[in-house]
């Protein structure tokens, strides 16, 4: 790593963000690279804006998919509303697709940055579901569930399981479990002889507990996880982000993705999938490598720049994002399987 490098980074991310020294320090050292830092410079060869583009991992119709996860997005106080920013995710997004990547994902720090990152084709597809509980509510232990010690083997087992969001390496489950216990939270889990599981990250504010996670193989691994944290946390009132349900008003919003490497992602749901026999016409302002005409056919997807057959699907990248990380009912009118993902743990 270069100190030029890091030094930027460093500059950038006290102009956008107030996180403790120590914290810092400790993202540099576990979680900083110079390979994943994007860093637009002014003529003069300032550091003007830049951010985080790590790999990472998910699910996506029982194959690992590439993703890279846009965080730390910072710009110089006195150089906002010059464009830079734009210039960044640009960058960046291109970046993503020459770096084998096929999805890039981020999550606003900002209620109204959602709608500045759909700029550029970034689609809102990640939500929780917001469950709120009071201190009067009990969670009952299941029969037959303990309390087992969490390990990165037990998460890792409950993410594959899941299939449906990021799927962290063990280093990265080390600095969250380390971040975690920094501000007072903790990692809980509960199992039961037969392999039923599940795990409960745990932030603590006040008189509020906060379940960022909770990957179970089952409802009642879920109330077992929750049980204990309720022994753990007294009285304080529990709120739980779980997987996203029918619900639709209890549905939070979460993060946003895109499609960056649009043939490495259809060819992957034609090969899930080889029952699919359509055509796709792809528009994407930003990438333009993504802007054509996708057959899927056989279990393959081939890109075309003309076809005589019918094109089932003429979108943008974030309508076809959309679909794909939706509802199964909504992939359903347009043909495709579709799901909806999580972007659990995620810095933000």
């Amino acid at each position: 790593m270069t100190m030029s490098a890091r030094s930027d980074f460093r500059y950038l991310f006290g102009e956008g963000f107030n996180e403790p020294r120590a914290w810092l320090d400790r993202f540099m050292e576990h979680v900083y690279s110079d390979d994943d830092f994007i860093c637009v410079r002014d003529t003069a060869g300032r550091a003007v804006s830049g951010l985080l583009l790590s790999p990472y991992s998910t699910a996506f119709h029982g194959a690992a998919m590439p993703l890279g996860y846009i965080s730390c997005v910072a710009t110089a106080r006195d150089e906002r509303g010059k464009g830079y920013m734009s210039r960044a995710m640009q960058l960046t997004l291109n970046s993503a697709a020459e770096r084998g990547m096929g999805l890039a994902a981020l999550i606003p720090a900002d209620s109204h940055l959602f709608y500045t990152y759909s700029h550029y084709g970034m689609a809102t597809v990640y939500y929780v579901d917001e469950q709120r509980y009071t201190s009067l509510h009990r969670f009952a232990m299941p029969d037959g569930f303990a309390a087992a010690v969490a390990t990165y083997p037990l998460l890792e087992r409950l993410e594959r399981a899941a299939a449906d969001g990021v799927l962290h390496t063990a280093a990265q489950y080390a600095f969250i479990t380390d971040d975690l216990a920094m501000d007072g939270g903790f990692v809980l889990a509960a199992t039961r002889p037969d392999g039923d599981a599940a795990m409960a990250f745990v932030d603590v504010s006040g008189d509020e507990a906060l379940v960022r996670y909770l990957p179970a193989t089952s409802a009642d691994a879920a109330e077992a996880a929750l049980a204990l944290v309720r022994e753990r946390v007294g009285e304080r009132r529990i709120v739980v982000w779980d997987r996203p349900g029918d619900r639709r008003v209890s549905l939070r919003r979460r993060g946003m993705a895109r499609i960056v490497n649009a043939d490495m992602v259809l060819s992957s749901l034609a090969s899930s999938y080889p029952q699919l026999d359509m055509v796709i016409r792809l528009r994407d302002p930003v990438i333009a490598a993504n802007d054509g005409i996708y057959i899927l056919r056989e279990g393959e997807c081939t890109r075309v720049q003309h076809t005589l057959r019918r094109i089932a699907l003429d979108v943008s990248v974030d309508v076809a994002t959309r679909i794909l990380f939706s509802a199964p009912a909504i992939g359903d009118i347009f043909g495709l399987p579709s799901f909806r993902p999580m972007l659990p743990l995620m810095l933000d």
